[in-house]
């Protein structure tokens, strides 16, 4: 049975954050295993270094021969499943495929949106194991503790539907089951996230912002949740939600288990009048966002930037390149204004 997401949508709160890590083509897990995905000739193919000294080498069936980017690799620490999420192919026929290598075998690959349905990219994963202690109370009336723990696959990536101006991030968590290793892509309805907000803000919309057509998954290490970032083009709006993982009573089993809750973390009002289609955004301590973009005058190029915070948008400043400053450098001390 599809499980539908609830939402919650208080009041705004901003809740504090160290620091944030997403999903890419690269994972270590805690034993100290190191895997990779890359392109190569024969297709997609999942590289591991272990911490034991032993390699593997995974080739993705059916990917030879085609075009992949914004490749996504994450493994369970319980089953040593390996899972892969990436696009293939550019523009109206741009897809996100997923496939899974558990006990020895491939599932997929799979189409998890765009094809035929309308172009799909810019695909973001993260795994996080969810584990709660509950009391149940026994048939004699005593309680006992009872573990609960699920993993799951947060997915995120932008839809490009002509019903929705310019497109929109869309979210799918799928739990993977302790007993298969196989992660369940059925399991909830992928949700639309600028349905979630119930803001009528006066906007003209975002035009040619690509750059910002890419919902980002990150973890915030003092709550120990996911949170995800994500553009409203006809609201100019940037948005953050927090990934809750609460436990439930299945109403079927009657057994303990988690469900996903999305609860609002941060609303920001972007002015349409900046040069979105050139920006980037970044993410981190208190769910700050900095919008940077490059800048090239009669006098010279800069980076220049503004911050998002609580009370709105700060003034914009700018950070001249030269000899003395490059380019990665100046990006580099923008980030640094969010730790």
């Amino acid at each position: 049975m599809m499980r539908v997401l609830k939402v919650t949508l208080p009041t705004l709160v901003i809740v504090a954050m160290a620091a944030f890590a997403a999903a890419g083509d690269m994972t270590l897990t805690r034993a100290g295993d190191l895997y990779r995905i890359a392109p190569t000739d024969d297709g997609l193919v999942i590289t591991g270094t272990l911490a034991d000294g032993t390699a593997l080498s995974l080739t993705v069936p059916q990917t030879a021969g085609t075009a992949t980017s914004a490749r996504n690799l994450a493994v369970d620490p319980v089953s040593g499943g390996i899972f892969a999420l990436w696009q293939q192919d550019e523009g109206p026929s741009a897809a996100v495929l997923f496939a899974s290598y558990v006990g020895q075998s491939w599932t997929g690959p799979e189409i998890v949106a765009g094809g035929a349905a309308g172009a799909a990219a810019n695909p973001q994963m993260v795994l996080f194991r969810a584990h709660d202690v509950v009391e149940v109370e026994g048939d004699d009336g005593e309680i006992i503790l009872v573990p609960v723990t699920t993993s799951f696959l947060h997915l995120a990536w932008w839809s490009f539907d002509e019903s929705v101006n310019d497109g929109a991030a869309v979210y799918l968590p799928a739990p993977i089951d302790d007993s298969t290793g196989l992660a369940d892509l059925t399991s909830y309805d992928p949700i639309v996230l600028s349905e979630l907000l119930p803001y009528g803000l006066p906007c003209d919309g975002i035009e040619d912002a690509s750059p910002l057509a890419a919902p980002k998954l990150f973890s915030d290490p003092q709550s120990g949740f996911p949170h995800l970032f994500a553009s409203d083009f006809a609201e100019c709006l940037f948005y953050i939600l927090q990934i809750d993982h609460p436990v439930i009573v299945d109403p079927i089993t009657e057994r303990r288990r988690h469900t996903i809750i999305l609860r609002e973390g941060g609303t920001y009002v972007v002015d349409g009048d900046l040069p979105l289609e050139k920006s980037s955004v970044e993410v981190g301590h208190g769910l700050s966002l900095v919008l940077h973009w490059d800048k090239v005058t009669d006098t010279g190029t800069s980076v220049d930037y503004l911050q998002f915070d609580p009370e709105g948008m700060s003034e914009i400043k700018s950070l001249p390149l030269g000899d003395n400053l490059t380019h990665e450098q100046a990006v580099g001390l923008i980030r640094g204004l969010l730790r």
